[in-house]
């Protein structure tokens, strides 16, 4: 591709004559997104209107739904359209928009089930201190301290040369945008710092969780008098790295989803 030919953001346009995989794709994309949306909707009148999820769990679980009814939005009335009709003259712009939003919404939904987990965690843990670390104030400073940083990391990939991403229609997730024809590099370096943050919060939330359900069950087996206290702890440690093992060989086969940031080049466009 020679600068003649060279138009940004061409990785966000879509093949103009729409596939029966595009169509296929895109409608359950659309099907999904807006099952998530309304789902979203029920449950944020249940976590507002009932009263048992008036404390920090529901507070938590309420602003996570909120984000992810907004991406889920953001899926239901564009990645799911353009895909489908494939159109060739999108703005730039909305291919952009659409994973700062949806993209930024997942890092902080991803940020807040980190919180919803430390909450289980004290709850079991540390149940006196409870009510003092997770007051109203503390819970209010936590959703900011969850939400405000990410539109500056996302601002990163706007302001750093050459490392924005977009949403491509055509391959069906979110697409770095090359920002000069055969440039050396064809993924965005933010991108990829991104998404190996996500993953490591997600490791660390699955790590609290276990821990989580092992002290849980240990407190349960405690309060029952007829085995000894260490035959039962034995035997729940031994359960669960029976299942950790398990589980670890499982994740050698399977990888882990993440936001592809990477874009397939190609020697032509329109």
């Amino acid at each position: 591709m020679n600068s003649s030919e060279f138009v940004f953001g061409w990785e966000l346009q879509g093949r103009g004559d729409p596939t029966a995989k595009d169509i296929t794709l895109g409608v359950i994309m659309f099907v999904f997104s807006f099952s998530l949306v309304v789902l979203g909707a029920l449950n944020i009148y249940i976590l507002r209107n009932m009263t048992i999820f008036h404390n920090a769990f529901g507070w938590f679980w309420l602003t996570r739904t909120y984000i992810e009814v907004v991406t889920n939005v953001v899926h239901v009335f564009y990645s799911a359209p353009v895909t489908i009709f494939q159109l060739r003259n999108i703005p730039p712009f909305m291919g952009l928009a659409a994973y700062a939003i949806a993209g930024g919404g997942n890092i902080v939904a991803c940020f807040l089930h980190v919180a919803v987990c430390t909450n289980r965690f004290v709850a079991v843990y540390k149940p006196l201190q409870y009510q003092f670390i997770f007051s109203k104030a503390n819970c209010i400073k936590i959703i900011i301290a969850c939400i405000v940083p990410v539109p500056f990391g996302l601002a990163l990939i706007f302001l750093i040369p050459c490392n924005m991403i977009g949403f491509s229609p055509v391959m069906y997730e979110y697409a770095f945008v090359s920002c000069e024809p055969n440039f050396y590099r064809n993924y965005s370096m933010v991108g990829s710092v991104m998404n190996k943050f996500c993953s490591s919060i997600c490791i660390l939330t699955a790590s609290l969780q276990n821990v989580t359900m092992v002290i849980t069950t240990v407190f349960i087996a405690l309060s029952d008098q007829k085995y000894s206290v260490d035959d039962e702890v034995e035997r729940i440690l031994a359960f669960y790295m029976i299942l950790l093992a398990h589980l670890g060989n499982s994740s050698t086969t399977t990888n882990a989803s993440v936001s592809n940031v990477r874009s397939k080049k190609t020697t032509s466009h329109s």
